[in-house]
């Protein structure tokens, strides 16, 4: 026995046990007929029997067995005087609190009870006994529930009043038990309450009215709630469940029948008699005809209710009148029972119990027809033969995982959980008004970014909708909406306060609702249409006749939409693409049911996790533009056009494929040199991008700035920073390069090409061998890019051969640095390592060739003497990680090798190790011996039988030796 057939055969189980107990209790009332006849009656209740029917799982049908059993033992304690009896009642009183949300009826009517004893001077000490053991041991029982609030002993008026009333109920107790020694007092007391009672009632009426928060405990508020039903109306979530409907009269009899005709019958026998057991059925149909008046869900507790009472009063009935065919005893004078013999016969008495046939007759053939036509199906097969819902709740079980959260209204919570093995976040017992509203807002709002925070706030996987096709009786998400906007601006406050507020909210609440309906006409409005609930809804139906079998929903459907207008007098179909082809990025279709009134959509939040910010947008008249890119989502993001001002223009990033990963920020270079743009002309920047979103889909959007004014461009400076700079000789025909580019400038650059010696075609180096090991090509200023140019031909062998290696930008700022080569791990420099321009080529050819070694006393120089000796004296270090020997110096373009001497430190040099090298220029060719003479200076050095492993090199200005000069 699997827990489904538990399940589904519990609530028979228990609606029979439950006829059992009626009968017990109505043979306490009265005897055994009234037990019989009650028991009757209850088991062919249409409002008993549709929550205890096979298949209907809840907790209901323990709520009315355990309150019957409850009332049971408490009247049997007031007869017996037991008090065993009483403690009974209370543990099913206590199981009752622990089953169902109904127990606050039980527990508050036995105060009522008393009260009622106490006014018709029916009290004993039986009653307070009774009390004392239903009361207390059922409230120990419930105090074990694990979320029970010992704060509420005080605070509420379910438990509050409990406590309340037992005070009481002792002192008037010990002044009953003292009636004997002062009568007079009882007596007086006891009027004082009677006459009292009235003027009382309606003092505390008038303060609950005017102002229910002056009476202490909360219990103002909740009498309110309690004595006026119509305040649940302005409660759209508790108007929103049919259930919790004020019931019509029909109600009454469509569910109850015979003994709704029997009851003042009952009612007028009970106060004939007036024990504590009629006053027990005289304040159990009373209540219970007010609050099923208020709330129809309680026509289930009305049912044992209105057949007790009738039965009660049939049970009289039938005893009068079997009396006439007998000699029993019976409530009436011998005078009045000759009287009735003479007009009664024994066939007006036969005639009676003949109509008392047909009225079970009846009661059965009403019962039996409800039963045949509408509790032969479940409530999921809509019009009893479409099984689309079970077919959906079948697929989710098979293909979801029960961690997959499914949301949809909360009508079909107790579907999905059980029957679909998914969580959802909304069902049936509507605890949760704030939940509850925010899925409204997600189905309701116009905006599908928006829906899917809504959605993500919820935790949703999935959604789920019902779709009626516009038929009535199929009872789909289209006739609930309303309740969706009300609920959600119920909540409006809450939302707001948690900082949820959107900026297509209304004014002091979330929907204005008469964008959606006109509240005269009942039309709906173009919001509606727009709203994600209607779209989910009619997605993929046609809206055509023509294409459609007539008969089926589909076709009812698109007749519906071309006859339906809306406010405007437009045609409903005129708001809806054509078949449904509606292109949302949120909600995928997953699946549909065979008829389509079951829709399932996959939530993407691809929508929410991809956005990026536009920072530092600036258009420039030189040719370009900038800014940057900060992707400020969750998902990576290919970058796929730039505009300005509505033209797309080519643009470099400072990453290789355009990709910006989440939480990074990347700069943007644009070439705009084929526009004529002008200092103070308004631009606006348009970034087109894309991001993957769920089964493979491309999610493409934009982001624009506002206007801003174009720039006049700055002078821009790039500067390859030679310490960090080397050349490689991986073999004779191939290098290596490392370059380490500086913006030195004001304004942001682009490193657009790098070449050897010129700028030219031929001697650029291919793109496909650039490697940007940090930074990128786009500099801003101060920023620092490491470059590798790998695999170069350029010839630098043998080591000591000289290049120049050149950077430069679009529009030609540049910079470029004599170079030599070193074997990998061998490194030798001539400090400073800083190469600078030659001060009269700067001042009159604007060059950008850096090769000199700027003159340093304290580092490397060349002195040019009275006598015309010029002497060099060079500091050379290893910035290597290999010691090497100091190999040779090589003087002019040339390279003509000249002796030199150690001034300073050792020939062979250790990592970091500096050694000062003393040379004689004088006579060497090809310098001339002018005082500010360029002269090239080549220092290598060598590593055992590999030979000249490294070099470096530069240009040195001779210089006067003088003091001033120094």
């Amino acid at each position: 026995i699997s827990l489904y057939d538990v399940c589904f055969y519990f609530p028979a189980f228990m609606g029979g046990i439950t006829v059992l107990v009626m009968y017990f209790l109505g043979k306490e009332v009265l005897n055994r007929a009234t037990g019989l006849f009650s028991a009757f009656f209850l088991a062919f209740n249409p409002g008993f029997l549709q929550r205890t029917t096979a298949g209907f799982f809840d907790n209901e049908t323990i709520g009315v067995f355990a309150t019957l059993m409850t009332f049971l033992f408490f009247l049997k304690a007031v007869k017996g005087g037991k008090f065993s009896h009483s403690v009974i009642g209370g543990i099913f009183l206590g199981y009752l609190s622990l089953s169902w949300g109904g127990y606050q009826f039980v527990f508050l009517i036995f105060p009522i009870l008393c009260a009622i004893l106490i006014l018709t001077n029916k009290y004993n000490e039986n009653v307070l006994l009774s009390y004392a053991g239903v009361q207390g041991t059922g409230l120990l029982i419930y105090s074990l529930y694990v979320k029970f609030d010992y704060g509420t002993l005080f605070s509420d008026l379910d438990i509050g009043g409990i406590f309340l009333v037992t005070i009481i109920l002792i002192i008037f107790h010990i002044i009953y038990t003292k009636k004997s020694e002062h009568p007079k007092f009882y007596n007086n007391l006891i009027n004082i309450i009677k006459w009292g009672f009235i003027p009382a009632v309606l003092v505390f009426a008038v303060i609950i009215w005017v102002a229910p928060q002056t009476i202490p405990f909360g219990f103002g508020s909740r009498f309110w709630t309690i004595l006026n039903p119509l305040f649940r109306d302005e409660i759209a979530l508790v108007a929103s469940v049919a259930e919790q409907m004020p019931s019509a009269w029909s109600v009454f009899y469509y569910n109850t029948l015979i003994p709704l005709i029997l009851v003042p019958l009952g009612v007028f026998f009970c106060f004939r008699r007036l024990n504590a057991a009629d006053i027990f059925v005289i304040a159990f149909i009373i209540l219970m005809y007010y609050f099923t008046g208020s709330m129809i869900r309680i026509i289930l507790i009305f049912a044992p209710a209105a057949a007790l009472a009738g039965a009660y009063g049939l049970a009289n009935v039938l005893k009068i009148f079997g009396s006439f065919l007998g000699e029993r005893k019976v409530g009436i004078s011998r005078r009045r029972r000759r009287q009735l013999k003479e007009t009664l016969g024994n066939s007006e008495v036969f005639a009676v119990y003949i109509i008392v046939g047909f009225l079970c007759i009846a009661q059965v053939v009403h019962t039996t027809d409800i039963a045949i036509k509408q509790m032969s199906y479940a409530q999921m097969v809509p019009g009893g033969g479409i099984h689309d819902w079970e077919e959906s709740l079948i697929w989710m079980k098979n293909n979801l995982k029960g961690t997959d959260v499914v949301v949809s209204w909360w009508d079909y919570g107790y579907w999905l959980t059980p029957v679909g093995n998914v969580t959802t976040v909304n069902d049936n017992a509507t605890v949760n008004q704030t939940r509850i509203g925010l899925t409204g807002m997600a189905l309701m709002q116009t905006n599908e970014a928006y829906s899917a925070k809504a959605f993500r706030k919820l935790r949703a996987d999935y959604v789920l909708v019902y779709f009626g096709f516009l038929i009535s009786g199929l009872g789909g998400d289209e006739g609930k909406w309303t309740w969706m906007l009300q609920i959600c601006n119920d909540n409006y406050a809450i939302y707001k306060q948690m900082g949820w507020e959107e900026d297509n909210w209304a004014e002091n609440a979330v929907f204005d609702e008469s964008l959606y309906q006109n509240a005269t006409t009942g039309w709906v409005e173009d919001d509606w249409f727009q709203s994600q609930l209607v779209k989910l809804m009619f997605a993929g139906e046609p809206t055509s006749t023509e294409d459609t079998q007539q008969g089926t929903l589909q076709y009812e459907y698109a007749r519906a939409i071309n006859s339906r207008s809306t406010d405007d007098g437009d045609s409903w179909a005129s708001h809806i693409p054509e078949d449904g082809g509606y292109d949302s990025m949120v909600f995928i279709p997953e699946y549909f049911s065979k008829y389509h009134l079951v829709k399932l959509y996959r939530i993407d939040y691809t929508v929410l996790d991809s956005s990026f910010a536009i920072k530092n947008p600036e258009v420039f008249d030189s040719g370009h533009a900038t800014f940057k890119l900060k992707n400020t989502g969750k998902k990576d993001l290919l970058i796929n056009g730039v505009e300005i001002n509505g033209e797309e223009y080519p643009f470099i990033m400072s990453i290789e494929n355009n990709t910006v990963e989440d939480g990074t920020e990347e700069l943007v270079w644009i070439d705009t040199k084929g526009s004529n743009f002008k200092k103070d002309d308004v631009a606006k920047i348009n970034v087109k991008a894309q991001s993957e979103a769920l089964y493979g889909r491309q999610y493409v959007f934009n982001n624009e700035t506002s206007n801003f004014f174009v720039k006049e461009a700055s002078e821009g400076e790039i500067m390859i920073n030679k310490e960090n700079s080397i050349v490689i000789q991986k073999n004779i025909s191939h290098v290596d390069i490392y370059l380490e580019v500086e913006n030195i400038g004001d304004s942001t650059v682009i490193l657009d090409r790098f070449y050897a010696n010129n700028d030219i075609t031929e001697n650029i180096f291919n793109q496909t061998t650039i490697e940007y090991l940090s930074g990128s090509r786009i500099l801003e200023p101060t920023d620092k890019a490491n470059i590798l140019i790998s695999n170069a031909t350029t010839g630098f062998y043998p080591i000591s051969t000289f290049n120049k290696i050149g950077v430069a930008t679009p529009n030609s700022i540049s910079d470029e640095i004599l170079f030599t080569s070193s074997f990998e791990n061998f490194s030798i420099s001539i400090l400073s390592q800083e190469r600078i321009l030659s001060p009269e080529l700067l001042a009159t050819l604007n060059d950008n060739y850096r090769k000199h070694i700027p003159i340093d006393l304290d580092k490397s120089y060349a002195y040019k003497y009275d006598n015309g000796t010029i002497i060099l004296e060079l500091i050379v270090k290893n910035t290597g990680e290999i010691i090497f020997g100091l190999d040779s110096v090589y003087l002019t373009e040339s390279l003509a090798k000249v002796p030199f001497d150690i001034k300073f430190g050792n020939i062979n040099l250790k990592s970091d190790e500096e050694a000062v090298i003393k040379v004689d220029a004088t006579g060497v060719p090809g310098i001339s011996g002018e005082v500010n003479e360029e002269i090239l200076v080549c220092v290598t050095g060598n590593f055992g039988i590999n030979g000249t492993v490294t070099s470096d090199i530069g240009y040195i200005h001779t210089i006067k030796d003088k003091s001033d000069i120094r």
